[in-house]
């Protein structure tokens, strides 16, 4: 009986030295931070959100907060630059180097499409930031070297629509990925509203199919691009 009694209690002490070691992981405690900080800033606004309501969902303190980003408003910025990122480093593995440039805009368009359909909390963070004029995105030079390679890439992928004369009009790969962006963006951020006004469904397997496709026909269009033995529909 002795016996168990020391063999529960060094399992207990174990358990309790692994919990205390990811508590004190300086990288898994500002990760634990800055997720709690991005449902925070995205759910209420930066006026909207306080350090102590963060904490709170961290289970650690305001002290610890201050010790790893300073002030709210660079825990805000990290936050911005954080779900930037994510979006931009998941893109990294996109194909767009395909031999015919209209399938890497549908490689691109799928993409774009379904993480912002499965990332609202991404689309509730930058429409905050907007509704802040881009007041705290301006002190991050981060972001904007985040977004470089995919506007190299895409004006490869037009390069070579141009070269093989499937695209017909010279488009910037700026407008390419606003376009993309708007529409894409669109289809989460003002979802409840326009399905409620025109009593239409976004949200099912189909009419997220048909949006791809008509998103992906838009820019092929804008592009004048030839559309001969094409598949343009998803699956």
């Amino acid at each position: 009986m002795g016996d168990k009694v020391m063999m529960l209690s060094s399992g207990e002490g174990r358990r309790k030295y692994q919990r205390s070691k990811r508590t004190n992981d300086p990288d898994q405690t500002r990760t634990d931070i800055l997720e709690a900080a991005e449902i925070q800033f995205a759910r209420h606004g930066y006026g909207g959100t306080t350090l102590d309501s963060i904490a709170a969902k961290t289970k650690r303190s305001k002290r610890m907060i201050y010790y790893y980003f300073s002030s709210k408003a660079k825990l805000y910025v990290a936050v911005l630059e954080n779900a930037y990122a994510r979006m931009r480093h998941a893109e990294a593995h996109l194909n767009l180097e395909e031999e015919d440039p209209r399938q890497s805009l549908k490689n691109l368009v799928q993409f774009s499409f379904d993480f912002h359909v499965s990332h609202p909390t991404y689309v509730k963070l930058i429409m905050s930031e907007n509704l802040n004029d881009a007041k705290y995105l301006t002190a991050s030079s981060l972001v904007p070297e985040l977004h470089r390679p995919i506007i190299q890439r895409i004006e490869r992928c037009l390069r070579r629509g141009y070269e093989t004369e499937i695209f017909d009009r010279s488009v910037s790969p700026i407008e390419i990925h606003m376009t993309l962006t708007a529409l894409c963006f669109f289809n989460v951020s003002n979802r409840a509203t326009f399905s409620t006004v025109f009593d239409v469904e976004m949200q099912s397997a189909a009419a997220r199919r048909a949006r791809k496709q008509q998103i992906l026909l838009t820019i092929l269009g804008r592009l004048n691009a030839r559309t001969d033995g094409f598949v343009s529909e998803f699956t």
